[in-house]
């Protein structure tokens, strides 16, 4: 464009170089007439060249700015796409998550996994009875009510058993696990109000009544090496199947009954494990077992959970279990159950428990006052399990024997007559059995039946205790009445998505009385003097 410009105005001033020669050399005038004509026409092709110019100018200069412009957005452009392609190249080298069997964040490097997890189980259960223990004798007086006996012939409604919140995962590598779990707890009354005379309940033992979150697991793993692992915190006692299977994995969506008296719980301690391609084993160290064998009626007083270290409990306590797995795969024991398709399996498992502890006269209190004497615990189980691929066998077996110099009647209020709580039981001993079988009927339900089984084999100085002044005959004497328990139990269960989502449905008879020893919430099991007792439940669950 400037070369075009320059030609122009060198070709204007040859040509008025021309004229200004011509006039020099006195040209005539009609020569000069035509050279003013030629140079007007020439000042007005000029200025149409001036205006031409211009706008060629000012279409340069917008030429330019639109240049200008797209430069710059081109760079911005670039600066986006340079900020995606960091984006894209942190996301790859930083953090990610996602879903894999639950919710989860995780660094690329495999050093840190945070997996977050949960589970609600809705049930709906109704328990009969024929006939509750009666409040009045023989002669019209009315009786101490204890424990948590029930003269209601139906209750029934919705409850929510298992409502659960579970982090788990790991830091600086695979090798160092953590887990917290906890739950918003179900109210568990260690007494019932009766009759016309008020009776305190205690402080629940599993939670309470406005859903207070309670504290589960919450324990660090550390790997050794060579299948090696240390345990620290709290978590389940090594010792039975029924406890080593978690709760949204059981049969019939709840440990059974005799599970739940028999075996451990949870405690606080540390433990060694060891795994094996054919056996593995753990023992543990620990603040006791939550004794439970006869409900509400403490014998070794321990109640470990979450307990802080004043709070007195086993003075001395060790846990184990030995696993043999015969054939299948260990993943393929995690469950209750055995679905279509799955490798046939065959598990045999062992345990044993000894503990050592004082009495303590008020077990809800920080503040104690040790009783005289000890309490020795000795425990023993044995399970076998068998998975067909499309059913399943389980046969649990469990003793325990209590030496107890100085038991704690924890009824929730002082015995009549007894201005101390404690007193020799002796040598107590149980034996508890329970048998359960599945078979799929189709893909997707299974029908299951089991058989449990409780009797006390030796009652020690129980017996001794309902003929001793000053308290009512009847006041000890049902303590001491524990008898043997039975159940049938039938049901099924679909399996939505597994036992990730699945729907359940049970009914338990009692064929004879049951003691109040025996009473179990979680599965409905109500104390009753008659037989012909049953339970029926039915619940919908889902984990996340």
């Amino acid at each position: 464009m400037r070369r075009m410009r320059i030609g122009r105005t060198g070709g204007l001033l040859g040509v008025t170089a021309t004229l200004l020669t011509a006039s020099a050399q006195g040209q005539d005038a009609t020569a000069m007439e035509e050279m003013a004509r030629r140079l007007a026409d020439i000042e007005k092709q000029n200025e149409t060249l001036k205006t031409r110019v211009n706008e060629l100018e000012a279409a340069d200069s917008s030429d330019w700015l639109t240049q200008e412009r797209a430069g710059q957005i081109r760079g911005v452009v670039t600066d986006v796409l340079a900020d995606a392609e960091t984006r894209v190249s942190l996301q790859s080298s930083g953090m990610t998550a996602g879903w894999d069997d639950g919710f989860f964040l995780a660094s690329p490097d495999g050093r840190f996994r945070l997996e977050v997890g949960g589970m609600v189980q809705v049930r709906y259960m109704d328990s009969s009875i024929r006939e509750g223990w009666p409040p009045f004798d023989d002669q019209g007086q009315q009786q101490p009510a204890f424990g948590p006996e029930d003269d209601v012939t139906s209750r029934g409604g919705f409850d929510i058993p298992h409502a659960r919140l579970d982090f788990k995962g790991h830091v600086f590598g695979p090798d160092t696990r953590f887990r917290v779990q906890g739950q918003f707890a179900n109210e568990r009354p260690n007494s019932i109000q009766l009759y016309s005379t008020p009776v305190a309940a205690s402080s629940p033992e599993n939670g309470s009544s406005n859903g207070a979150f309670e504290l589960l697991d919450a324990y660090i793993l550390q790997e050794v090496g060579n299948g090696w692992a240390v345990r620290f915190g709290q978590f389940k006692l090594p010792f039975d199947r029924g406890w080593e299977v978690p709760i949204a994995n059981q049969l019939t969506g709840e440990r059974n009954t005799v599970a739940l008296h028999m075996g451990l719980g949870r405690s606080q301690g540390v433990e060694l494990a060891w795994s094996g391609d054919s056996t593995r084993m753990r023992v543990a160290f620990s603040d006791g077992a939550n004794d439970r064998i006869f409900d509400t009626y403490h014998f070794s007083t321990t109640q470990p959970l979450n307990s802080p270290y004043n709070f007195t409990q086993a003075e001395l306590a060790f846990s184990g279990r030995v696993e043999f797995k015969l054939a299948g795969n260990w993943r393929e024991f995690d469950s209750m159950t055995s679905p279509p398709g799955s490798e046939m399996g065959v598990l045999l498992g062992v345990g044993a428990h000894w503990q050592q502890s004082k009495v303590m006269l008020n077990p809800t209190s920080y503040n104690q006052t040790p009783g005289s004497g000890y309490n020795d615990w000795f425990a023993l189980t044995g399970d076998l399990t068998w998975n067909l691929g499309g059913g399943s066998i389980t046969a649990s077996a469990y003793y325990h024997n209590i030496s107890s110099s100085a038991s704690y009647l924890y009824f929730g209020f002082q015995p009549i007559g007894n201005s101390n709580p404690t007193f020799d039981a002796g040598n107590v001993a149980m034996f508890g059995a329970s048998l359960y079988g599945s078979m799929y009927l189709s893909a997707d339900f299974e029908a299951f039946v089991g058989f449990d089984y409780m009797e006390v084999v030796d009652n020690g100085n129980l017996g001794a205790l309902a003929n001793t002044p000053p308290a009512p005959s009847d006041f000890y004497g049902a303590f001491a009445d524990t008898g043997n328990f039975q159940s049938i139990t039938a049901g099924g269960t679909w399996y939505l998505d597994g036992n990730d989502l699945k729907w359940g449905f049970s009914a338990s008879y009692y064929p004879r009385s049951i003691a109040p020893a025996w009473t179990t919430i979680e599965t409905g099991v109500r104390s009753t003097p008659v037989s012909d007792a049953y339970t029926i439940r039915t619940y919908v669950q889902l984990m996340f």
